[in-house]
């Protein structure tokens, strides 16, 4: 269950720039190569030379986009290896950040992507799509968001409501604690201890490695804000993304609700795959 590479999307910002040491610190745990990632867009008015080497004239918009991009992508760089991360390369896209991650991810089908969640809890932002909300419904691979909270991972949560899809979700969480030597609590809402207590059961019993993990019942009637108190106490939260698309996200899914509400670090599990 381990991923076969790391991705971070940067653009030099505060939230980027703990992205990237959240993603370092990931990809030394699961011994995966980091790939640091900037997008950065052509000036239409301003097109290069022909030659290959006259390729961004000095001087040029998109001369200094393009070396904004290289030393953007050479200090994330410098961060990961500074932690202790062998295998980093960097990619300088042409192209909208969105979709320059997308095609990246595509091409990790076992990879993890990670950005900061910057705009992802403004209303205003989300209606026009900003980075972190559009790849929240698009990402290939599994998600993670970060916040500004500037506290290691300690504590991990692993949310389930006893589907076989957060059973997935749940599995991989799991796997990344024990890789980065976390400890990894299985987490569920229900209206009663008691009926939450019957889910974890459920569900420890159909995952291997769960039987002697700490286990939290959060009374609520409502999954997100059940969620969302809870998760202030642990440094991660590990969800499945079913709903994120299609007709769910339109009406609201848990999943989709809490990517915008829960106040700590977010795994986004893809269990379509």
């Amino acid at each position: 269950m381990s991923y076969s590479h790391v991705l971070v999307g940067t653009d030099g910002s505060a939230t980027a720039g703990r992205a990237v040491e959240v993603a370092a610190r990931v990809a030394s745990g699961v011994g995966a190569p980091l790939v640091v990632i900037t997008a950065w867009q052509r000036h239409q008015s301003d097109p290069p030379a022909l030659s290959e080497e006259a390729k961004f004239p000095g001087g040029s918009a998109a001369a200094m986009d393009a070396q904004w991009a290289i030393e953007t992508t050479s200090d994330a760089a410098g961060t990961a290896r500074r932690l202790e991360v062998e295998d980093v390369r960097q990619i300088q896209a042409i192209g909208a950040p969105v979709e320059s991650l997308l095609e990246s991810a595509g091409t990790h089908p076992d990879g993890l992507l990670v950005v900061g969640t910057v705009g992802l809890t403004h209303r205003s932002e989300r209606l026009v799509g900003n980075v972190p909300h559009q790849l929240t419904h698009h990402s290939p691979v599994d998600l993670l968001l970060c916040t500004q909270r500037d506290t290691g991972w300690e504590r991990i949560a692993l949310a389930t409501d006893g589907s076989r899809t957060a059973a997935r979700a749940v599995e991989r969480g799991l796997a990344l604690a024990d890789a980065i030597g976390a400890e990894a609590t299985l987490v569920t809402v229900a209206r009663t201890q008691e009926r939450g207590e019957a889910v974890l059961d459920d569900a420890a019993s159909r995952t291997e490695g769960l039987a002697d993990r700490p286990r939290q019942v959060i009374v609520d009637g409502d999954a997100v804000s059940g969620l969302t108190r809870g998760g202030r106490d642990y440094d991660l939260l590990v969800i499945g993304n079913k709903g994120m698309s299609g007709p769910s996200r339109l009406l609201g899914s848990v999943s989709n609700r809490i990517t915008h509400e829960v106040p700590t670090d977010l795994l986004l599990v893809n269990t379509t795959r």
